[in-house]
């Protein structure tokens, strides 16, 4: 018979976990990774030669910056990302709403642009792109001051129960009070009987106020901050995930943990000191460290750990999250949960293993060879200019030699034709240019990006149009095929996330500007109906392609339309015809189809 864990356990098997996992110190995944991030930052290769060429080629960044406005644009050319599908008849109309809706949290709610950037870019550069969806009831505290409030207006204020007076002072309003005295003499000189009143006083209050609207939260993960069990195949089933990231002690007691605990935790600098880490802000921040004068907000290194494991003793796994903090990993929280809240995205995917294959990877040596060919193209354009002097010992001035200037004197014992003699270097440019073409066609054959859909053929106006088409379609196969393997996984799993959650959390109906109009969103009402398919959108082709095709459907439709008599006919209705003429909308880049 199984039995419960208990604590010490607990600690052990976290512990083991996370030293265990791949990517936690270093290894073959990290050294990769900060690989790929100095080649796409162009840094120098390592092989550089004092007083030679050191130009590094960027071949890297231009096919990732190349490959992402194309991947962005297939999922932002619309307000829609994603769509969703009924499969029951009842289900249409909640489908078009939770469609709008999703789609809603993800642009407005979060910067949907902003996630869906770092997403790609991480995926293309270091393999994979991590982000984390959960849902986040943090409340917010605002500090608010108000002066001259009158009795009524002050009683309304703090009649709300999230608000809380800090400061407070109350003055007599002289002017109501001189008000009130006039009418009370009137009112004695006619002999009528007035109550007293109170006394009317102005109020100053400063408060504070507490905002607990929870929301669906997405937030790009660094991949050097995601650990994953060393054997797992997917996120789902992993036995082990976690978020490793640095939290003050602040923000640790802000959280609810006990302040005794988190005071006693010691500091540590292991994702300060990661390698890629190091390497992305190399550039721009010399000293990683960040010493905080203040004890409050020195940073704990924090683990989120989802990790499968049996509580109960019942002899089965089940998934819980565990928070630990600290080189001692002491457990902070240990509670159940449904899911593990990342997605992951790769553009190559490798079967049967987590990790797949980045864009960098294929560029790489590219980027290698062509920097050493440009080296020795340079190299020798600079011993052409100023080739090497076989000179008679004793005979030249060699101040005067090695001074290279134009119209420089060069002083000799005789005459210059004998006791000097230049030394041809033989040049190399007429190997060298081909070389290097030779090279770019390997990089465009490796990652489908061409100089035709960078632009850059001189020679495209003569080529035929039916021979760039077919060109530009092989590369855009390539493109496509990233863009609907990110579609399939990472981005469907992040909106299934998204719509789990706002069926899960949100019990307050809440109002929101779907298709102009304000319309209440009650998520409640769509729980236990799961059965929602979701899609997203793709199409075949360039958008000048998808245009010209849809043109050509609306002609047939418009043609079908005369030809039933009318829109009575089943055949084609005015709803087909506003559909191709929404998509020709999205595919010329305007967002608003309803406007």
């Amino acid at each position: 018979m199984a039995k419960k864990v208990t604590e010490t356990e607990i600690k052990y098997i976290i512990s083991s976990e996370i030293t265990n996992s791949i990517g936690f110190m270093g290894g073959a995944l990290s050294g990769a990774r900060k690989k790929s991030l100095e080649y796409y930052m162009g840094e120098k290769l390592g092989t550089e030669i004092d007083g030679r060429s050191q130009v590094v080629s960027t071949d890297v960044s231009d096919t990732i910056e190349t490959i992402l406005p194309n991947l962005l644009r297939v999922f932002t050319s619309s307000d829609q990302v994603v769509k969703c599908e009924p499969v029951k008849a009842e289900d249409v109309l909640l489908a078009d709403q939770v469609t709008n809706y999703i789609n809603y949290i993800f642009n407005k709610d979060n910067n949907g642009f902003s996630v869906l950037y770092t997403w790609f870019k991480d995926a293309l550069l270091e393999k994979n792109g991590i982000v984390k969806v959960y849902w986040d009831d943090s409340e917010k505290v605002e500090q608010e001051t108000y002066e001259n409030l009158t009795d009524q207006e002050y009683e309304l204020l703090i009649a709300d129960e999230n608000v809380e007076v800090i400061q407070e002072e109350s003055i007599v309003d002289e002017n109501m009070k001189s008000a009130m005295d006039l009418l009370l003499v009137e009112a004695t000189k006619q002999g009528q009987l007035v109550e007293e009143e109170p006394t009317p006083m102005l109020h100053n209050c400063i408060i504070k106020r507490t905002r607990n609207a929870g929301k669906v939260k997405i937030e790009n993960i660094p991949p050097e901050e995601f650990l994953i069990q060393r054997s797992a195949k997917s996120i789902e089933e992993a036995n082990f995930v976690a978020h490793r990231v640095m939290k003050t002690r602040s923000d640790l007691i802000e959280m609810g943990y006990d302040q005794d605990i988190i005071d006693d935790l010691p500091t540590t600098n292991g994702i300060l000191l990661d390698d890629e880490r190091l390497q992305r802000v190399s550039d721009i921040d010399e000293t990683p460290f960040n010493d905080a004068p203040d004890n409050s907000t020195t940073e704990i290194e924090v683990y989120e750990c989802y990790v499968k494991v049996d509580m109960d003793g019942d002899g089965v796994a089940e998934l819980r999250k565990i928070i630990c903090a600290g080189t001692g990993f002491v457990i902070l929280d240990n509670m159940p949960c449904d899911f593990i809240p990342f997605c992951s995205l790769t553009p190559i995917p490798m079967p049967h293993r987590f990790y797949g294959r980045s864009v960098s990877e294929l560029v790489e040596d590219v980027q290698l060879v062509k920097s050493t060919v440009m080296r020795q193209l340079l190299d020798n354009m600079y011993l052409t200019n100023n080739n090497r002097v076989a000179i008679m010992d004793g005979m030249v001035n060699l101040d005067d030699l090695l001074t290279s200037r134009p119209g420089g004197v060069v002083r000799t014992k005789q005459p210059p034709q004998q006791v000097m003699m230049p030394m041809q270097s033989q040049t190399i440019s007429q190997q060298a240019f081909p070389l290097l073409e030779y090279l770019d066609t390997v990089r465009e054959s490796r990652t489908g990006v061409t100089r035709y859909n960078q632009g850059m053929d001189a020679d495209a106006l003569n080529k035929t149009a039916t021979g760039v088409n077919a060109l530009m379609s092989q590369s855009q196969m390539r493109m496509e095929l990233i863009a609907r393997v990110f579609a399939e996984t990472g981005v469907k799993d992040l909106f299934k996330r998204i719509f789990e959650l706002t069926c899960k959390y949100q019990d307050k109906e809440r109002v929101v500007e779907l298709n102009n109009q304000f319309i209440p969103v009650k998520p409640t009402e769509w729980r236990n109906r799961y059965n929602i398919s979701i899609t997203v959108g793709l199409g075949t082709g360039s958008s000048d392609q998808q245009i010209a095709m849809l043109n050509n459907i609306l002609e047939r439709q418009l043609q079908a339309f005369q030809l039933q008599g009318g829109q009575e006919y089943p055949m084609v209705s005015l709803k087909n015809i506003y559909n191709s003429l929404s998509k020709i909308i999205e595919n010329a880049g305007l967002k608003n189809v309803e406007n």
